[in-house]
């Protein structure tokens, strides 16, 4: 069986001081593998002491060797990982919209996406619109659809004189459609 060998990067001493210095569970297995390794164990012993898998004690061991001890900080998994623009970005930009909205303009999502192209450099997608006209609150507000020379006495003089050819026919009563 292969040893997993590590970089120089710290010593055996320093490996063991950030081991016992880690501040959760996990950061603490990261620097245990990594000081087990130094002392000469093999990856899938180290991964039966730590509680991890061979590859992942493998992946550890590469990060640490080939990005330093640096690479091995967890980094905070929730939040917007992938947003284009910070959310005072977002605002602002939403602002620059919200005096055409007020004078009753229609603020579509198509018109916001070439405005957020210019400021990010890069195209977005119809998703990415939706999702950041939700985060600030903006909702869909259309206006009733109506024909603008529409005439509403015409129409309730019609509706009162059309003949309603579609009314289903009179039914026939049970005595007429006896037979004799």
């Amino acid at each position: 069986m292969r040893k997993t060998k590590l970089k120089g990067h710290l010593s055996v001493r320093q490996l063991r001081k950030r081991m016992l210095e880690s501040q959760d569970r996990w950061q603490f297995q990261r620097w245990q593998s990594l000081y087990l390794t130094s002392q000469g164990l093999a990856a899938p012993q180290v991964a039966d002491y730590v509680g991890v898998s061979p590859g992942t004690v493998h992946q550890w061991v590469f990060q640490y060797n080939h990005r330093g001890a640096g690479s091995l900080k967890l980094q905070g998994r929730g939040g917007r990982r992938f947003g284009l623009l910070s959310f005072p970005e977002e605002a602002t930009l939403l602002e620059s919209l919200r005096s055409q909205a007020e004078q009753g303009h229609l603020v579509a999502a198509f018109s916001l996406r070439a405005l957020v192209e210019k400021k990010v450099e890069q195209t977005v997608s119809k998703d990415y619109l939706y999702d950041l006209l939700h985060r600030h609150g903006w909702r869909k507000v259309a206006p009733r659809p109506r024909h603008p020379r529409a005439d509403l006495k015409q129409q309730v003089a019609f509706k009162k004189n059309f003949r309603s050819w579609w009314e289903p026919p009179p039914r026939v009563s049970a005595a007429r459609t006896a037979d004799p």
